[in-house]
């Protein structure tokens, strides 16, 4: 074989090398794909735990869950996993009537952070 025919042979064999590497399905982000609360609840009571579950399961020690709201005190905490591709945390502290957000940040098998919402409302029965 001559020198050319090499170097065109390695140049071909190093091309198929790097296309097989290459290819295959993209890796998908992690996505939300339910709660509790629902996203839009109206809720007459405050709720004790929020979850969310997504399509793929979620890394717990990547993840955060925190809970917003204007003069809110309650906070997420305990965060963990019930084994459902899930994050869960029990919320602690005064939850008055509002609208509330909840967000989400994880990071799934890709290794990509991702972060969501989920928002609901608190309006106790008079």
């Amino acid at each position: 074989m001559s020198r050319s025919h090499t170097i065109v042979l390695t140049a071909v064999v190093f091309a198929l090398l790097s296309g097989v590497v290459s290819v295959g399905p993209a890796s998908a982000q992690i996505a939300a794909t339910s709660s509790t609360p629902e996203d839009g609840a109206a809720l007459d009571v405050p709720v004790r735990t929020v979850r969310v579950w997504f399509d793929e399961a979620p890394r717990v020690d990547k993840s955060t869950l925190e809970i917003t709201a204007p003069g809110n005190r309650a906070r997420a905490e305990g965060l963990h996993s019930m084994g459902e591709n899930d994050l869960m945390a029990r919320v602690v502290g005064p939850m008055p009537d509002g609208d509330y957000t909840l967000t989400w940040t994880t990071t799934g098998a890709d290794g990509r952070e991702q972060t969501g919402t989920i928002t609901f409302t608190v309006q106790r029965e008079r």
